[in-house]
């Protein structure tokens, strides 16, 4: 028998009608709720379009799916397609086959995440808390508290790689523009010259200062230059789209549309403070500039000093996490540094709101040792790691060295939220952030934070 003509299945049903029961995604389908879940979905469409909509459990279940497997979009969707066992955790009760378009485009992902927002993410995720309080797998009794960086899928900046991404964009929106409007005089961007110069700059294996000053005022010009020239091009588009007659707008026939304008004009925007930025180092020579913008492409992206070996700074939104019975929630995030020692009562406050009581024991750094604390937790009887305060009491060698070996016990049960850390960005697709939007990394650290409890959930039984 020829091997190459052998059926891919012996019988229609893939698998040949046997399915493993133990299989993660049908165990992980018993712990989500979906049915809660669906309807905080539904919220958001109106009811005449509830039987044409995708339903909750399949975006959902893409969306974990990401998480878990480490997926783009469209990689996720692929897998959608190659999975009897993912097919059913997205809710599909017989196998789909990709015949021509699939399941979905992958962009409506992106679509859904913008309409539901962080703060329905948030819901859902309250929803699964539920769900594993009743199981009784959380108790409540320990919390443990940190800060993280999640860093952002962005190029490591420099001044001058920064100005030519903002040039590259403006010359082929230039040429865009031009070629909407079906002007035929010619534009000179100079985008070959200045070309040159960020590719000399990117080559030379010894940078003088001289020569780097000289380059970032040279690609500093060269984006002002085309700046001048893309408003110019924009007044004449908007000239020709929009024509006023009366008190009504009439549109005219040019390929360039309204909300075009209006994109361009937000990214437009973004180059002047990005170039009034770079002009501030030129002339001050000062590396400190306020509210710095990283990335072109991702203008709400900040540096955020951490001082740590290898990553003295890291790029990306900092996250303040609590960790409670191998549990890990979302307490805080923002894209400016913030000091996470100032956040506990407001950790206490949410842990509270979780289990209804407050945890009879605290693990944080010393970060978080200062006296407003300390009386805080005192007050709620609540026992710590800090280093004592004041004079140390006049005991025995021994009665110290014992306290002392205590105290560093207890201070190194703590390292549990750091390999946490560490676990969530290797495993669970935090390693880099590439949602983006208002609330897009938000929503994928508090995705990856549901996928995490839920794998906890399923490795605990």
């Amino acid at each position: 028998m020829d091997l190459n003509q052998l059926p891919i299945f012996k019988e229609l049903s893939p698998y040949s009608g046997q399915i493993d029961t133990e299989n993660r995604w049908i165990k992980l389908s018993k712990l989500v709720p979906w049915d809660e879940m669906d309807e905080l979905y539904r919220r958001h469409f109106d009811p005449s379009k509830h039987s044409v909509i995708k339903d909750c459990r399949l975006i959902m279940g893409l969306f974990l799916g990401q998480m878990l497997l480490k997926l783009s979009d469209r990689e996720i969707v692929e897998y959608f397609h190659e999975n009897l066992y993912f097919q059913y955790f997205c809710g599909k009760d017989s196998f789909v086959a990709k015949v021509s378009h699939g399941i979905i485009h992958p962009s409506l992902l992106s679509k859904r995440r913008k309409r539901l927002g962080k703060t329905t993410v948030a819901a859902f995720e309250k929803e699964i808390w539920k769900v594993l309080k009743e199981k009784g797998t959380i108790k409540g009794h320990r919390l443990m508290l940190d800060a993280t960086v999640f860093p952002a899928h962005i190029t490591y900046p420099s001044d001058i790689k920064l100005l030519n991404s903002v040039r590259e964009y403006l010359c082929k929106t230039i040429l865009d523009v031009k070629k909407g409007c079906g002007i035929k005089k010619a534009v000179r961007t100079y985008r070959r010259c200045a070309r040159k110069v960020f590719l000399n700059v990117q080559k030379r294996k010894r940078k003088t200062r001289k020569f780097i000053r000289k380059s970032h005022k040279k690609m500093s010009q060269y984006v002002a230059r085309n700046i001048t020239q893309l408003e110019t091009l924009l007044d004449q588009a908007i000239k020709q789209t929009i024509t006023q007659v009366g008190t009504h707008l009439k549109a005219s026939k040019s390929r360039i549309k309204v909300w075009e304008i209006q994109q361009i004009k937000k990214r437009l925007k973004v180059a002047k403070e990005i170039l009034k930025q770079q002009q501030a180092l030129l002339s001050t020579r000062g590396p400190k500039v306020n509210n710095r913008i990283v990335s072109f492409h991702w203008p709400e992206c900040r540096p955020i000093v951490r001082g740590k070996e290898g990553k003295r700074v890291e790029f990306g939104p900092k996250a303040h996490l609590s960790l409670t019975d191998g549990y890990i929630a979302l307490d805080h995030v923002s894209n400016e540094a913030f000091h996470e020692g100032i956040l506990l009562e407001d950790s206490l406050n949410k842990h509270r709101e979780r289990y209804g009581k407050d945890p009879e024991v605290l693990l944080a750094d010393q970060l978080y040792a200062n006296r407003a604390n300390r009386a805080l937790l005192d007050e709620k009887g609540i026992s710590h790691a800090f280093k004592p305060v004041g004079r140390p009491p006049d005991d025995s060698l021994e009665s110290k060295r014992k306290r002392k070996q205590k105290l560093k016990i207890r201070q190194g049960e703590r390292n549990h939220i750091e390999a946490t850390f560490g676990h969530l960005k290797n495993r669970f697709n935090l390693d880099k952030i590439t949602w983006r939007g208002p609330d897009g990394m938000a929503m994928q650290i508090q995705m990856g934070l549901m996928a995490y409890n839920l794998s906890s959930a399923l490795a605990k039984g």
